[in-house]
């Protein structure tokens, strides 16, 4: 294992998993950009943040300036906690034309996070000519009836899609293309010892607000 086959992994299958005591998660992280949020990715069940939950996670993207996503886990939990992925852009590909093209009409509410963030951002857009999505199914609201059929369409899909899954071990990394895999975990315990540090990446840096 060597940063090619990350890459190439991430390139082919839009995700890769690798051991970082052989391949350097900084080495990865310099070859796809700059970090624009790090956080600590553990149980809190005073937190009201979702990553911090001991919940189940169903399949979504994080904040559309958030190119890939790379987790590092530094200590797992042998109960729960398993990583899921989908190909959000395979699913979107199996829609009908005539959903394909109302999914392209719909805004899903957007985190204010980074300076420039508007309140709204496309589902479906273009990014350096590929097909990119922005997906999370609690954030869709204000939809017409025709987009909300669209969309409970496109998420029944989702949910029945064989996903890949399967529980990052210590000391291994796992980066996905944010704007095609849809991630997601099974639950963990209210008192799961797991630890992960997660990176937001982008290609162009961005400045947090205050």
């Amino acid at each position: 294992m060597d940063i090619d086959t990350v890459m190439g992994g991430l390139t082919s299958d839009g995700w890769a998993i690798f051991d970082s005591r052989i391949v350097s998660p900084d080495v990865v992280i310099e070859t796809l950009g700059y970090i624009i949020m790090e956080n600590d990715v553990s149980i809190d069940v005073e937190s009201r943040s979702l990553v911090r939950s001991s919940k189940a996670l169903p399949p979504h993207t994080d904040h559309h300036l958030v190119e890939y996503i790379l987790w590092h886990c530094h200590e797992e939990d042998l109960e729960g906690g398993e990583s899921i992925l989908v190909d959000g852009v395979e699913v979107f590909n199996r829609q009908s034309q005539a959903d394909k093209d109302i999914l392209k009409s719909i805004h899903l509410m957007e985190h204010c996070v980074f300076e420039g963030d508007l309140t709204q951002h496309p589902m479906v857009f273009e990014d350096r000519e590929n097909l990119s999505l922005y997906y999370s199914f609690w954030m869709a609201e204000g939809l017409s009836e025709l987009q909300r059929n669209a969309f409970d369409r496109f998420t029944k899909s989702v949910m029945e899609a064989k996903p890949k899954k399967f529980k990052l071990p210590q000391n291994w990394c796992l980066v996905i293309n944010n704007r095609r895999i849809f991630h997601g975990r099974t639950s963990l315990s209210d008192n799961s010892n797991r630890f992960l540090k997660r990176y937001w990446i982008s290609s162009s840096k961005h400045k947090k607000l205050e």
